[in-house]
Order: C-alpha cells, then sequence, then structure tokens
C-alpha cells in the first residue's frame, strides 16, 4: 500500500479546509473520477459498438455463406442422384460417407422417415429416425434445428427429384461458431490492449489536468490569503503606531511633571525629609522610561510593515523581534538564547517581510514551548548565504503532520485558536525574497526551523 501511495496525486486528498462546510469545497478527487468516467464511457462506447456490430455482420456473413455451400451441396447431390436411377443401397452409402460426421452428417430418408443411409445425429440404415420429417414441407430448405440430445444444428434438405426420397445434410452450429470466433480473438486480444492504452491516457490527461487546476487553485488561495495577511499586519501597524503616537503625548505629560515634582521633594526642606517620596516618584519616572521604550519599538516595527527594499541588519531585525517576547519569556521562564559567532554583513531585502517570517516563527515555538523551556537561535554566514536556525524543546510535530505544515489553513493546534495561515505565509515570504525554510521535529522534543537567505553581489556592495 505504502509504495501506490507514491502515485497518488497530490490532489487526491486534498481538503478544502477554506470552506465553510467540508462537504461544499472542490473536490478535486471527484472530479478526476468524473472527468475519467465521462471520457472513457465516450471513447470506449463507439469501440464496444463497432466491435459488436463486427462480431454480429462476421457470424451472419459465415452462416450465409455455410447455408449457400449447403444448398449447392445438396442440390448437386440430388442431382447425381436423380440421374444415377436404379441406385443400389451401397451407391447411397457411398454418397454418404463423402459429408459424414459430428459437424458434417448427411443421409437420406423416405417419406415415411425411415433412414436409407446411416447419420451421425439420428442412427443407422434401416432404423426409424427421431427427425421430424413434417418439415419437408417444399421442395428445399434450411432451417435451424436441434437433436434428441439436444444439440444446435442447421439443418438442410431438398428433395431427390422423380423420387419419395429426400436428401439431407446437418452442420453443428458450434463449427460455424468457430468459424467465425477464432479469427475475432486475435480482435479481442487489440480490444484489450486498445482499453488499457485509452484508459491510461484518459487517466495521465485528466491527472494532469486536474494537478494543474489544483496547483493554480493553491497559488490562488495562497496569493489571497497572503496578501490579506499583509494587509492586516499593515493595518495592525498603522493601529499600532497611531496608538502609540497617542500614549506618547501623556507620557510626556507624565514624565514632565513627575520631573517637577522630584525637583519639589529636592528643594523644599519639609518633602526631603520623607525619603520614600523621591524614590516613588522615580519608579513612576522608570515606569514611562519603560512605556516610551515599548512604543519606540512599537512604531519602529511598524515603519517597516509596508514593502521596501533597503539594506538590514538580520540581528537587529531579530532582536527587534525577541523585543517584544522578553515578557512573556520572563514570566514564563523560558530561556532565549542567540548565537551570532560570525559578523553578517548587511544586505538588500524587504525588512517587513523578514520581521513578520521571524514573528511567526518565534510566536509558533512559544506556544509550543510549556514553562521553562529553551529557545536556541543561531545566525551562521556561509557561501554568501545568512543560515538562521529557529530551535525549541517544545512539544514537536508528528509525521503525519510535518509534511502539511507549510499548506494554508493546515493547523494541528486546537481548532479554537490558530488559522493555518502562519508558516503558509513565513513560506511564501522566504520564497518571495529567494530564500528556502526546512523543518525538522520530533514528537515530544522539539522543532529546528532552518531558514537560507541569500547575499547577493549586489547587497555585498551596498553594504
Amino acid at each position: 500500500m505504502r509504495r501506490l501511495q507514491k502515485f497518488k496525486p497530490a490532489f487526491w486528498d486534498h481538503r478544502d479546509v477554506a470552506g465553510s462546510h467540508p462537504h461544499t469545497g472542490f473536490n478535486f478527487a471527484r472530479k478526476w473520477k468524473l472527468i475519467v468516467l465521462f471520457t472513457s464511457f465516450m471513447a470506449l462506447l463507439p469501440l464496444f459498438i463497432m466491435t459488436i456490430v463486427d462480431f454480429n455482420l462476421t457470424r451472419r456473413t459465415i452462416e450465409d455463406e455455410v447455408k449457400n455451400s449447403m444448398s449447392k451441396i445438396l442440390t448437386s447431390a440430388a442431382a447425381y442422384i436423380s440421374f444415377c436411377k436404379g441406385m443400389n443401397q451401397h451407391d447411397l452409402d457411398f454418397i454418404a460417407r463423402f459429408e459424414s460426421g459430428e459437424n458434417n452428417d448427411m443421409f437420406v430418408v423416405n417419406q415415411d422417415g425411415i433412414l436409407l443411409t446411416s447419420s451421425f445425429y439420428y442412427g443407422k440404415s434401416g432404423t426409424s429416425s427421431q427427425f421430424n420429417s413434417s418439415m419437408f414441407k417444399g421442395k428445399a430448405g434450411i432451417e435451424e434445428n436441434i437433436t434428441p440430445d439436444g444439440r444446435s444444428i442447421i439443418t438442410g434438405y431438398t428433395r431427390v427429384p422423380n423420387s419419395s426420397l429426400v436428401l439431407v445434410l446437418v452442420k453443428s452450429k458450434k463449427m460455424l461458431a468457430n468459424l467465425w470466433l477464432k479469427p475475432r480473438l486475435k480482435l479481442i486480444g487489440y480490444l484489450i490492449v486498445s482499453i488499457i492504452l485509452i484508459l491510461l491516457s484518459i487517466m495521465g490527461m485528466a491527472t494532469y489536468l486536474v494537478g494543474r487546476i489544483h496547483s493554480a487553485d493553491q497559488k490562488r488561495i495562497k496569493a489571497l490569503h497572503h496578501a490579506g495577511y499583509t494587509n492586516k499586519l499593515a493595518s495592525i501597524g498603522r493601529l499600532a503606531s497611531g496608538v502609540a503616537h497617542e500614549i506618547n503625548n501623556p507620557l510626556a505629560i507624565i514624565n514632565q511633571k513627575t520631573g517637577l515634582i522630584v525637583d519639589l521633594f529636592t528643594l523644599r526642606e519639609e518633602f526631603s525629609s520623607d525619603k520614600r517620596l523621591v524614590p516613588l516618584t522615580n519608579d513612576v519616572l522608570d515606569a514611562v522610561k519603560r512605556c516610551g521604550n515599548i512604543t519606540r519599538r512599537l512604531l519602529d516595527f511598524a515603519r517597516h510593515m509596508e514593502p521596501s527594499i533597503e539594506t538590514v541588519n538580520i540581528e537587529k531585525v531579530i532582536e527587534q523581534v525577541l523585543a517584544f517576547h522578553r515578557k512573556e519569556a520572563k514570566h514564563r521562564c523560558i530561556t532565549i538564547s542567540v548565537d551570532n559567532p560570525d559578523s553578517i554583513p548587511g544586505f538588500k531585502c524587504d525588512r517587513g517581510s523578514l520581521q513578520q517570517i521571524f514573528l511567526n516563527l518565534v510566536s509558533n515555538a512559544f506556544a509550543a514551548m510549556e514553562n521553562n523551556g529553551r529557545l536556541d537561535i543561531g545566525i551562521n554566514f556561509k557561501k554568501k548565504n545568512v543560515i538562521i536556525t529557529v530551535a525549541d524543546n517544545g512539544c514537536g510535530i508528528s509525521d503525519d503532520d510535518i509534511n502539511n505544515v507549510f499548506e494554508p489553513f493546515y493547523s494541528s493546534k486546537d481548532k479554537h485558536w490558530g488559522t493555518g495561515l502562519g508558516l503558509s505565509i513565513t513560506y511564501g515570504l522566504v520564497k518571495e525574497i529567494g530564500g528556502d525554510i526546512m523543518v525538522k521535529s520530533s514528537l515530544g522534543k522539539g522543532t529546528l526551523f532552518t531558514l537560507t537567505l541569500p547575499i547577493t553581489a549586489e547587497a555585498d556592495n551596498g553594504k
């Protein structure tokens, strides 16, 4: 079964999880089956019809030829018997022996149904045959009949001129079937081979067409949600920028007024004697300073949400992203380690894309880790490529899910949270800037993402 899985098209197990209902999505496997069945029916129907017509036409032609041959034989034999008047029993037996056997049985009967010659089907000479002599209504004729032992035969008869004798010639229908069926067995072989080739061609073409449709549909979905995700982040960035500006104004007032209070407390003796006042006001100033740092980070992060190519320092980008997680890391006792043994040159890239990439990777790592976890980030420079590794010791990804982590809407998280877009968008952004991303994971041990970013000659010149 595993070998057969290798030949399964990528679209066969596709799930349209973007749809509102699992049964309303576009089922590529069902469409493939409908195309194959309909095309196969339309292609093979004329072939079957032509084969059946050819079989029937050949059978009728051979039967007609045999009947014409029987008529000629009977006419010639009857004329010979009539010409040799006074023939004895020996002469009649001599004539019958020329056509006697299972496939060809010729005999002579009189008008009372007594066999004058031996018959393969009806007995010996001189006995009363079980032959229905009432069929001899005319002078000559050919009819289909059944022998006493149940064999299908074709019976031809003719009356001998100027006598009461009837000359009968019997041929087996089984022999006639062999005459037209055996040559047609080769035709059946060709027909089977043709059917197999046609079916393989149809399935191959259907697989190719549906595969292209599936690929185009996946690209369309990724493009739409990438655009939506980017617009959402840009809106969040603009919102954060506005909030930061609004917060900076009251922070400036708080900082100014608190500084004035500190001066008053220091200059006036009635306040300077209370050692608790100045430390409290200093705590307020420290809090204002911290809020100012946070708003500056938001402004700096939001400033680069809009796509733009500029010279970036990868270390600073990673540090900006980690700054948003420092507080959570401290609260959850998560250790963050950044290993940067090499001096990475600045290179031209979209800073906003890099921020989104590392924000998604770090956020996923935090979501996968329990308290007291560990996040290791490594930065290396190798052959004009920046190699960044993001490793966590979280829950890991199962073997069944790891091949689908970069698909849109695929998420191994709880269905109440997590859209399944983060890694899909990350993959698209990495490919857009000419990089590559790989993932390795062990269930229960952690996950390692390896990101490769190129540093082009143009980037080196602009550093």
